[in-house]
């Protein structure tokens, strides 16, 4: 995944062929270059949620491995989600839970589609271990040095900006949406805080600036809050919630008690 390691894959397709013709040529039947990628790479990038058919469907577009990965990892469902940023900032996971937002993992297949709709924010499942970062540094640096899309950089941008501390890992990782093979919840926000340094963002064309509207339009809603506070603090536990009815029936016993006492 080293940048300055990569090898046109043109070469190794040349290798292949010439493979074929020296050596027994029953060895290769029913092989290619591309198989032989996908079988390599599927071990590799599992945690990047790549389906194979993107292996097949890209390979023959692509310069090397680090660029194959890349085009694999287009997001597919954002079309209206780009465009222009307002400001920079977005509410943490524990500002979103505070205002009520639940978590899910994403049923999408793509890594990078991270959508919210009716007060959940769907996240595609990201596992982090100790390769992670240098996987994610890579195709960050390739991307900004040779493509004209910025969708890997706004990714690590838009995570940097929701998993601000160990408590928001936690949330994610709570709810199935990280899976946290590192040493603890504070290495998830520390990983994406350092590969944030690198980011450039351009407001005038972000990959998550409809996500990042939506978001924070939902946070300032007070009826918002004012549920996630009710439910947070009043129905939070089976017990919590029958004192609270109980509460409310007594209060309304008590009233119409009074009304009668009145009309009596």
């Amino acid at each position: 995944m080293v940048l300055e390691n990569q090898l046109p894959l043109f070469i190794l397709k040349d290798l292949f062929d010439l493979a074929k013709r020296e050596l027994h040529a029953n060895i290769y039947e029913g092989l290619s270059v591309s198989k032989l990628t996908c079988d390599l790479w599927k071990g590799m990038v599992i945690d990047l949620l790549i389906e194979d058919k993107l292996f097949e469907k890209h390979f023959s577009e692509a310069e090397h491995f680090v660029d194959l990965i890349t085009l694999c990892l287009q997001p597919s469902e954002l079309g209206n989600q780009n465009g222009k940023l307002k400001t920079i900032v977005t509410p943490t996971v524990t500002e979103l839970h505070q205002a009520g937002v639940t978590f899910k993992e994403g049923s999408s297949s793509h890594l990078l589609n991270i959508r919210f709709k009716y007060g959940a924010l769907e996240i595609p499942k990201l596992t982090l271990d100790d390769a992670t970062e240098a996987l994610l540094r890579n195709l960050q640096d390739f991307q900004g040095l040779n493509c004209e899309s910025n969708y890997v950089n706004d990714y690590i941008a838009i995570m940097n900006y929701l998993v601000n501390s160990p408590k928001d890992a936690e949330l994610l990782v709570q709810n199935g949406i990280i899976e946290n093979w590192l040493s603890r919840s504070e290495d998830v926000s520390t990983l994406f805080r350092n590969l944030q340094r690198e980011t450039n963002i351009y407001d005038y064309n972000f990959t998550y600036a409809g996500l990042n509207d939506d978001l924070k339009a939902y946070c300032k809603s007070p009826w918002h809050k004012w549920k996630a506070t009710l439910k947070h603090n009043y129905f939070n536990t089976p017990w919590a919630s029958i004192s609270v009815i109980a509460a409310v029936v007594l209060l309304l016993l008590t009233f119409i008690q009074t009304v009668f006492s009145i009309i009596k």
